[in-house]
């Protein structure tokens, strides 16, 4: 009964969320459900009818374990397959609706238990991994008889959701705002306006992410983000160039890396390519910034059509043609 409520009411488990998937086949069960969040990641949902325990704990670890060791290819097929039944919407092709409405990747995945209650161990457990980086929350509910039913109360708990209540996802005002906070008003402006050669903008809680069309690289992995303009520092904004981008035009940012102080780091959200294991960022203050934007909206220009001639090649040896964007 509470599986099919929140199958019809998913915003209780959490806002923005679409379920793609119910009783998805694992290697070592069922997912009872698994959901694309407002940051376009996939969420494993684990439901009990009673306290949750740590046995709830180790088996949704197990499953999204395994869920992280399978390809997106593979995961695509299996929700495309899975969904439309049990009051999950049919998904034709996985990629072309996670691509036309979602973020840049699945992952990291997220994981969430669900139950009637919690017990000590369980809520020591997910403590414990939710404070060194995991991330995996809970919601509970209190189940009421009333007349003929059962009235359902969510008690929301600290790690369940690092965002607020309130309020919906992030928007260019709330942005600008933060930009006008850590005095970055005007070149962060200026950057997210002139580093803008995409098909689609992507708005998170400190920045902007730019998405391509979807493609896939020699390594066979998918990607569709080139890049993002982020606040996370006063008095600075970051760049960052995504796996995808160094990997087409890796001899530029060559050039680029050699002009502008960029490091590397392993990428979050983003999937890694074997010639671009990294992205790579750099942060700017208003000098830097003016020093620097000439070549770095020639390297951005460079990257969007890489990406074109890519998607050209691609579908030459297939013999399909390119449809307009």
């Amino acid at each position: 009964m509470l599986e099919a409520v929140l199958v019809a009411n998913p915003e209780m488990l959490m806002r923005g969320l679409t379920l793609v998937g119910r009783q998805v086949p694992v290697e070592t069960g069922f997912v009872d459900l698994l959901g694309v969040d407002e940051d376009g990641r996939l969420v494993v949902f684990e439901l009990k009818r009673e306290k949750l325990t740590r046995a709830a704990v180790a088996q949704i670890l197990d499953y999204c374990t395994y869920l992280e060791t399978l390809p997106d290819s593979e995961i695509g097929a299996l929700l495309a397959e899975r969904s439309g039944k049990a009051g999950i919407e049919k998904i034709g092709d996985f990629d072309d609706w996670y691509g036309s409405q979602r973020g840049e990747s699945i992952r990291p995945m997220r994981m969430v238990l669900v139950g009637l209650g919690l017990d000590e161990s369980a809520h020591r457990m997910v403590s414990y991994l939710a404070d060194r980086g995991v991330d995996i929350g809970l919601v509970t509910f209190h189940g009421y008889a009333q007349g003929g039913g059962i009235l359902l109360a969510r008690q929301v708990r600290t790690v369940d959701d690092p965002r607020p209540p309130s309020g919906g996802p992030p928007r260019a005002s709330d942005l600008s705002r933060k930009a006008a906070e850590h005095g970055v008003a005007g070149i962060w402006k200026d950057a997210r306006e002139s580093l803008d050669y995409s098909v689609r903008t992507y708005y998170t809680k400190s920045g902007i992410t730019y998405l391509q069309r979807k493609t896939t690289l020699p390594d066979d992995v998918g990607v569709r983000g080139s890049h993002a303009v982020t606040i996370d520092e006063p008095g600075t904004i970051r760049i960052t160039f995504y796996p995808a981008a160094v990997d087409l035009c890796h001899e530029e940012f060559e050039r680029l890396k050699g002009e502008t102080p960029f490091q590397a780091e392993k990428p979050p959200n983003a999937p890694a390519t074997r010639r671009a294991p990294n992205q790579w960022y750099c942060r700017l203050d208003e000098g830097g910034w003016q020093a620097g934007r000439a070549r770095l909206i020639e390297f951005v220009r460079a990257v969007e059509d890489a990406w074109r001639a890519h998607e050209r090649r691609i579908a030459d040896e297939s013999g399909g043609g390119l449809a307009a964007s």
